[in-house]
């Protein structure tokens, strides 16, 4: 469940690069995974981005934003 697919060793979901000592190396990524990676973080940051704008058109007092 949760879009992952197939099980790699020590739970690691298929297709994900594995480093020894547990740590990350971005330039491993496909084409493809950095895709991924991308479409599912695109979201979750354009709220924040949203959110953040809109904290600070409350607090100088400005909640409509003009250019629209």
């Amino acid at each position: 469940m949760g879009g992952r697919q197939g099980g790699g060793a020590a739970g690691q979901p298929a297709g994900e690069p594995r480093q020894e000592g547990g740590g990350f190396d971005a330039r491993e990524l496909t084409d493809g995974q950095v895709d991924e990676l991308t479409h599912r973080l695109i979201g979750p940051l354009t709220r924040l981005l949203r959110t953040e704008l809109r904290m600070d058109r409350e607090r100088i007092g400005r909640l409509r934003d003009p250019r629209r």
